[in-house]
């Protein structure tokens, strides 16, 4: 009776191990794009310039950056790849979409303890859950935004025409956006953070004019640096940078909206915590680039 047992299971293997090893797994068709938390941009708003004929300057340089995500239509159609064909169908099972945010080093903690940026994520489920607008300033860099989209054909359909999947009827679309940080966005950002109001008040999230310049003067030079592949020098100047912003956090606007002096600098409160984003957004720069880490 044992040795019929024994024979038994051998030729099960002998029937199953095949099937196994000759089955093809459907993967997600995934596309990565990046993402930033500010965005160059332009306004008929311009400097008052008095008597002067010539045009003041345009005020707004930057604006905050979004995530909008436009489906298309209730199935989906902007980021379904059977969509794509005309005549094919596709009906949509499911759709979730999920917000990561990293941890980080600088800026975790304020001085009571809480954390500034906590690392979190948000899940949605279902397309009436699923927020399609995202305001990206206080992003910090490597959060990501995941949407996935499991749908079926009622044919065999190939979702990533030269790619791996064989055709097949349930497909996955996953689409990741990336927040990124880089010394020109950085810019853009103390721009921007120069240009948006700390709270009720008359002055901006800088308040300090002369250190607004210098910081800009900065970063034009790591920039330069950067681009001509002195890393090392980047990698000091970018040091200063961080002091410099570290020195400037205020965690209260200015008593008084004087151009420059004490009370003056950046805001970090728990509603503008701008200081802090700077400080993370050099962190990131620091780390992806290599000027964190310059070559000997």
């Amino acid at each position: 009776m044992q040795r019929i047992l024994i024979l038994v299971l051998a030729l099960t293997m002998l029937v199953v191990v095949p099937c196994f090893a000759g089955r093809i797994l459907t993967t997600p068709v995934t596309h990565v794009l990046p993402i930033y938390q500010v965005c160059e941009a332009t306004s008929p708003c311009l400097c008052s310039v008095g008597y002067s004929t010539v045009p003041g300057a345009p005020v707004i340089s930057s604006a905050p950056g979004i995530l909008c995500i436009d489906p298309g239509g209730p199935n989906w159609p902007n980021f379904v790849q059977a969509a794509q064909v005309s005549g094919q169908s596709w009906t949509i099972k499911n759709v979730s979409f999920v917000k990561v945010t990293p941890p980080h080093v600088q800026c975790k903690e304020d001085a009571l303890g809480n954390d500034i940026f906590p690392q979190h994520t948000v899940t949605q489920q279902g397309t009436p859950n699923i927020r399609l607008w995202w305001p990206l300033m206080y992003e910090i860099p490597s959060t990501t935004f995941t949407l996935t989209i499991l749908y079926g054909t009622p044919n065999l359909f190939d979702d990533d025409g030269p790619g791996p999947n064989p055709p097949a009827w349930v497909h996955v679309e996953q689409w990741v956006w990336h927040v990124e940080a880089t010394i020109d966005t950085l810019e853009d950002i103390l721009e921007l953070f120069h240009e948006l109001p700390f709270g009720l008040d008359e002055v901006p999230l800088i308040s300090d004019e002369f250190l607004y310049t210098a910081l800009q003067a900065k970063l034009a030079a790591a920039n330069d640096a950067y681009n001509a592949g002195d890393l090392a020098s980047a990698a000091n100047i970018l040091a200063d940078f961080e002091l410099e912003v570290m020195d400037a956090c205020i965690d209260e606007s200015p008593s008084f909206p004087n151009p420059t002096g004490p009370g003056t600098g950046i805001a970090n409160s728990a509603e503008n915590p701008a200081c802090c984003k700077l400080l993370i957004d050099v962190e990131y720069i620091l780390q992806t680039t290599g000027i964190g880490q310059p070559k000997k």
